[in-house]
């Protein structure tokens, strides 16, 4: 290296990033009846967690595609008040918090509560229904006109059916095993 630098592991340089978005973030949880953190700001599991610690909840999401603002507003829980860190803490003493390390209950059915709130059931079962009937109107006149062209098509629609299922099923297991966390996390609190 030019310099004699000494470059730090990437897991440390990922930790001290991660906490400099905290810190920008952080301020922002002052007592206001409504927080928005965008995902550019800072990623959606962190700021969940990071409402979490500051005695908020994942009220709803604003935005479409690639921005989206996550909305916190304080939780009305007396508890959620004693576990909240108080505003102007360190981010360094933020980074201690339960939330962060998987062993807070309230972090934990925040989280699902926001994949549960993200997720546009109706929307996803229109979508692929309306992609079925196309795949099968595809193969259909595929098979009756002789058109070895479609299948191209029918494959990547297939393809794209199954991926969008399998997301969904991950979606649903990853905000089940929130819950038990958070059902686990009670019983033990």
């Amino acid at each position: 290296m030019a310099g004699g630098e000494r470059r730090e592991p990437v897991s440390d340089e990922k930790r001290r990033v991660r906490q400099e978005r905290w810190g920008r973030c952080a301020p922002l949880f002052d007592g206001s009846p409504r927080v928005e953190i965008s995902n550019v700001k800072l990623p959606p599991d962190d700021a969940v967690y990071l409402a979490t610690a500051f005695g908020y909840r994942y009220l709803r999401t604003r935005g479409q595609k690639a921005v989206r603002y996550r909305i916190f507003v304080p939780d009305p829980d007396p508890a959620a008040g004693q576990e909240a860190l108080a505003p102007g803490t360190p981010v360094e003493v933020v980074a201690q918090h339960p939330a962060f390390h998987g062993l807070s209950a309230r972090a934990a059915r925040n989280h699902a509560e926001m994949i549960r709130g993200e997720r546009n059931l109706p929307k996803l079962i229109a979508v692929l229904v309306v992609m079925v009937f196309g795949i099968a109107v595809m193969a259909v006149h595929a098979v009756n006109a002789g058109a070895p062209a479609l299948l191209a098509p029918i494959v990547f629609f297939t393809l794209l059916v199954t991926a969008l299922l399998l997301m969904l099923r991950k979606g649903l297991r990853t905000e089940r095993e929130l819950r038990e966390r958070a059902a686990r996390l009670s019983g033990v609190s």
